[in-house]
């Protein structure tokens, strides 16, 4: 089984902190987080390094700006891009799939579907 690279891309922040501690549970998943609060010389070596099946974003936080995704699409135009919004309990999924997040378990299906 291929691993898979999920790239959590948020501040540093408790929600980040959770859905990495949730994720790296699951066997044969790499969760590499990346701040957007860490200097972009930094934030561009570590995309040139990491090839993630899966992004994960918190709607809202500033990520959805960031340069980071249009550079990600260049290189994979088939990744899979969750957004979660903790306002609305939901996840967007970039297939324009709405996921409303009752368990931890709806967003371990989402990157896994």
């Amino acid at each position: 089984m291929k691993k898979k690279t999920i790239l959590l891309l948020g501040q540093d922040d408790l929600l980040s902190a959770f859905v990495e501690l949730l994720l790296s549970d699951q066997t044969g998943w790499e969760v590499v987080p990346v701040s957007i609060e860490q200097d972009p010389e930094n934030l561009f070596y570590v995309l040139e390094h990491v090839e993630p099946d899966v992004v994960i974003s918190q709607e809202g936080n500033g990520s959805g700006n960031s340069p980071v995704l249009p550079i990600l699409f260049r290189s994979n135009p088939a990744l899979k891009v969750i957004t979660i919004n903790l306002k609305s309990n939901l996840m967007e999924v970039y297939s324009k799939q709405n996921i409303l997040v009752q368990s931890a378990a709806d967003l371990i299906s989402a990157i896994e579907a």
